[in-house]
């Protein structure tokens, strides 16, 4: 460079700042249409990253705010079978004030003889601790659940009994009096899933219906409120559980306190959101392409004006500020929208479902959650964008010039590439430092990554394949394949906007699909009618002929059921113990539990042996095989349960494959006889009825019982599996609506990466015109394109859809894929309509567009 060179880039770089931010404005003023794709795509990408996370803190927060209510004091303990004796009564009253409750299912029958499954909360004076029991009406009978024989139910009761406020009921041995109907409780999230409406009553109402029997499936908790404030000291809270566990090691309490009142509920949040996460980062990397695809467009209609400016002796470095000024400004607007959009997600679940949420959403702006958004979507920006723009700088005018015609490029825009690698590392970082579970978001990140190249892969090789059958006849063929295989094709851009979108959305309904053929074919087929509980041993006989006397053929099991919690692991703490994620649901709470000489059906022994008859040496066990490598365990390793206030050590003796579907009766601990024989308990009893039973005899079967053995509760197998269904359709719904998010953003990739080839579109429509193509061959051409791209990347999607559905299905969900033709073609159908509306559109502003202009520039 010589020095009078040197000496006249001196001025323009001390004002390249002041000067490069001027010339953006005015351009900016002088129309930027062409970037609102570039907006609308950062803004789409950060709002999905600002909901999840915006969700995620809203429901964490929810949590921390409502602790106390929903589980009803500072700290819970809770026990099944028994009651806490007085030893443990005199502890827990050393801790502050207390108050007692027993839950468990019944059957609430009407003056007419109709029965319902209840789920019934039998409550002391000192209930609620926290909060107040909420009444719909009459609004009057708040307190009608403390006066005696007196009980509150949810409405859906009243319909499924065809009682009224002020009638009676029959609960067990009592009869009591509906005192009105009953809306939210305090500590709703404390008690178990429900199959029944919730039912209110008082302890002493309780002890008249004569439920309360030795083994019989009752849940009592204790919930404590600590005095002068000191539930707030979270140091206090840990002093105390450790102070129970202490005193008492065998008592087989499970402790919550207000700082995590929902454990379970906790981890699944966390797993769902772990998914849509997977979601949020393809929308933010669609958006992205989107991006990319708006200010390659954008640079395309300035490129006469990039040339006219270093012909005017402008810098490479000007015109790279003078753009990445532009592309900062819009990336700011679109972030600001996106934050908005994230952070007003809460309050929108909130209100549309605000009946079907288990709490109220903490609805305020959360702040981490759309910093980490908006540092997303500004190093999207620069991974999308700093490439084309450090490119654009540095081609000469002459070649910017012709860039409507070739793909010719210069001096090599290396520094820049590195530059855009680096934005996408951090981006990556990001990710996964923003996550809880690092490594899934790491290997999802990664699998976006091989998803993104393999969907560009497959549009270069559909745009080889029409390059070398461009000369196909029909003109009209022949002219869309040429499109196709040129270059500035769409076929990576449309394979990579729309496949993993339309892949999302058909594995989802391949999957939904999958598990409802699963249910309906197999669980119903092969599942019993209904489950009873709380059979006295003495009365078993007697109950299964009462059902045998109405249908002949009905087949009933049984087998003795007891509830125990697994408190050690080889002699580990369960709270230390190192589990998968998949199988720390075993260790959260209690679990059913029996003893048996033969092998329980529907499971199969796949190691050890099982145990002789009459055996009658130290405890075995016998458990679920895929659970227990879970949870690391082998034949000869030691199981602690407690069960009963005792703790039980049992040496694991053979592995079980259980067909849990079948939801015959099977345990995930089967123990041997002499383990388990001497303890307290009840029978489980299943009820299985030949194919074309009448609802009649159904009915009359289920009511006979209900009147012979009132202390029996029975569970309809039907309720349950529509329960599985409804909850499957919800979750479905959710994940079906996160891959549509996808798909919006992948169509507004699409409309960018077509105007960022318009005006190369427009010039070939005119030679075309020009040469004497008519404007019918023209429009069926361009059609065809588009129809070729959309079948195109419509079969891919289906392709990858199927694999991964199948993948899941064998070996996440371990049920049989079943392929939906339906569901393929409703994709193809969909991408057809989106690619070929974008195609219409594509194709009217081209033949809008008159030769004149064009051939008078030439």
């Amino acid at each position: 460079m010589t020095a009078a060179a040197t000496t006249a880039d001196a001025p323009a770089a001390s004002t390249r700042l002041p000067l490069a931010f001027t010339i953006a404005m005015r351009e900016l003023r002088a129309g930027a249409s062409g970037l609102v794709v570039f907006v609308l795509c950062i803004a789409l990408g950060v709002a999905a990253v600002a909901a999840i996370g915006s969700l995620a803190a809203a429901f964490d927060k929810a949590l921390a705010n409502q602790g106390r209510l929903l589980i009803g004091g500072d700290l819970s303990f809770e026990v099944i079978h028994r009651q806490a004796n007085s030893e443990e009564l005199a502890a827990l009253k050393a801790l502050g004030e207390i108050s007692g409750s027993a839950s468990f299912r019944a059957m609430a029958r009407g003056e007419d003889g109709k029965s319902a499954l209840v789920e019934v909360k039998a409550v002391d004076a000192a209930y609620p601790l926290y909060g107040e029991v909420a009444v719909i009406e009459p609004k009057d009978a708040a307190n009608a659940w403390r006066k005696p024989d007196t009980v509150l139910a949810q409405p859906i009761l009243l319909n499924r009994l065809g009682v009224k406020i002020g009638e009676t009921l029959k609960i067990g041995e009592a009869t009591v009096t509906l005192g009105g109907t009953l809306g939210e409780q305090p500590d709703r999230l404390a008690d178990r899933l429900s199959y029944g409406p919730k039912l209110l009553m008082s302890r002493d109402t309780l002890e008249k219906t004569g439920l309360v029997q030795p083994g019989s499936l009752i849940r009592w908790t204790y919930r404590v409120k600590m005095p002068d404030d000191a539930g707030t000291d979270r140091d206090k809270l840990t002093a105390a559980r450790k102070d129970m566990e202490t005193k008492f090691p065998q008592s087989g309490f499970a402790i919550l306190d207000w700082t995590d009142p929902a454990p379970s509920l906790r981890r699944d949040a966390e797993r769902f959101t772990q998914f849509i996460n997977f979601v949020g980062l393809t929308a933010l990397l669609l958006g992205g392409i989107g991006v990319g695809n708006a200010i390659q467009s954008y640079m395309a209609k300035k490129r006469e004006v990039i040339a006219t400016f270093k012909c005017l002796g402008a810098t490479s470095r000007l015109v790279l500020d003078v753009y990445l000024i532009q592309s900062l400004m819009l990336a700011a607007i679109g972030i600001a929208i996106g934050l908005v959009l994230g952070a007003l997600a809460p309050l929108a679940i909130a209100t549309l479902y605000e009946d079907t949420l288990p709490i109220a959403l903490a609805v305020e702006p959360h702040p981490i959650p759309l910093i980490v958004a908006a540092l997303a979507g500004l190093l999207t920006m620069v991974l999308f964008v700093l490439w084309p723009l450090g490119r654009a700088s540095r081609i000469s005018p002459a070649v910017l010039m012709r860039a409507h015609l070739t793909e010719e490029s210069e001096r090599s825009a290396f520094g820049f590439a590195l530059g855009s690698a680096a934005a996408g590392l951090a981006l990556f970082v990001l990710a996964v430092a923003a996550s809880e579970e690092r490594l899934v978001t790491a290997a999802i990140s990664a699998g976006i990554v091989v998803a993104f190249g393999l969907l560009l892969g497959f549009g270069l090789l559909v745009q080889r394949l029409a390059a070398r059958f461009r000369r196909t006849k029909p003109p009209a063929w022949g002219l869309a394949l040429a499109s196709i295989g040129a270059p500035g094709s769409l076929a990576r851009s449309i394979a990579v906007s729309l496949g993993l979108g339309l892949g999302l959305l058909i594995a989802v309904a391949l999957i939904h699909h999958s598990l409802l053929t699963e249910i309906e074919s197999h669980v119903e087929l092969d599942a019993p009618a209904y489950y009873f509980l709380d059979v006295e041993p003495e009365d078993l006989a007697t109950f299964q002929k009462t059902a045998k006397t109405i249908e002949p053929k009905a087949k009933m099991d049984d087998a003795p059921m007891l509830r125990g919690r697994i408190v050690k692991l080889k002699g580990v703490s369960v709270d230390d113990a190192e589990v998968s994620p998949d199988t720390r649901w075993v260790l959260s709470g209690d679990r059913g539990l029996t003893y048996t000489e033969n092998v329980p059906g529907s499971s199969t022994v796949e190691e050890g042996e099982w145990w002789p008859k009459d055996y009658d040496g130290p405890p075995l066990v016998s458990f679920d095989g895929e659970l227990a490598k879970g949870l690391g365990l082998k034949l000869g390793d030691e199981v602690t349960v407690n069960i009963l206030g005792r703790n039980i050590d049992a040496k694991i003796a053979s592995m079980r494959k259980i067909d849990w579907e079948s939801l015959a009766i099977n345990f995930v601990m089967v123990f041997s006889p002499n383990t388990l024989e001497g303890a307290p308990h009840r029978l489980v009893t299943t009820l299985e009825l030949p194919k074309g039973t009448s609802a009649e005899t159904e009915a009359k079967i289920i009511q006979s019982l209900a009147e012979a053995y009132p202390l029996v509760t029975a569970i309809k197998i039907g309720d349950i599996v529509n329960a599985a269904k409804a909850m499957l359709a919800k979750l479905m719904s959710a994940i079906q609506a996160t891959a549509g998010f996808t798909l919006l953003i992948g169509a507004a990739v699409l409309a960018g990466a077509v105007s960022a080839g318009q005006q190369r579109r427009k010039y070939i429509a005119v030679l075309y015109k020009t040469l004497g193509a008519t404007r019918r061959r023209i429009i069926t051409a361009e059609l065809l394109e588009f129809g070729v791209l959309g079948l195109a990347t419509s079969l891919l999607a289906i392709l990858i859809a199927t694999i991964t559905a199948w993948a899941l299905c064998t070996f996440a969900f371990d049920i049989a894929f079943v392929f939906t033709p339906l569901a393929a073609l409703q994709t193809i159908g969909l991408a057809l309509a989106l690619v070929l509306a974008v195609g219409a559109i594509t194709t009217w502003r081209v033949l809008s567009v008159k030769a004149a202009p064009y051939l008078r520039a030439e």
